[in-house]
């Protein structure tokens, strides 16, 4: 009787691990800014000399949460006649999934707000509008 407990554990165990495919990988988690328009960052976002005025971007990420909300801190290091200092804002809003294709809604803030659209590789990146990276 044992040796037919075993056989049937066996062939339970092997019938259960042979495709991992078959569920959906799940999109939720924290995503960290790669690059933008293929610059990695740290990198200047704008630049006006003639105005001393610039924006870099030092870091970025995405949490996509399970209950269709997101958050989206960035940090920026901000230049305008000749002052410098830090500066971050967190951006805030609602997704929608349709296959691999991420709608986000962003709430209304100094540098935020809008409708936004990112592809999903189905593993570990995220590309916000063709332009920015995100890999978890």
């Amino acid at each position: 009787m044992r040796r037919h407990a075993c056989v049937a554990l066996l062939l339970a165990a092997a019938a259960c691990g042979g495709d991992k495919s078959v569920a959906p990988k799940r999109i939720e988690g924290t995503y960290a800014m790669q690059s933008i328009d293929g610059q990695t960052l740290p990198m200047i976002y704008y630049d006006d000399p003639s105005a001393g005025q610039r924006l870099e971007v030092l870091s970025g990420s995405i949490t996509l949460s399970a209950d269709g909300t997101f958050s989206s801190p960035w940090s920026f290091r901000v230049t305008d006649g000749g002052q410098t200092g830090p500066y971050s804002e967190t951006c805030t809003g609602s997704y929608t999934r349709s296959g691999n294709t991420i709608t986000m809604s962003e709430d209304e803030g100094v540098f935020c707000g809008g409708t936004y659209h990112a592809d999903w590789d189905g593993n570990n990146t995220l590309t916000e509008e063709g332009s920015v990276v995100y890999r978890r």
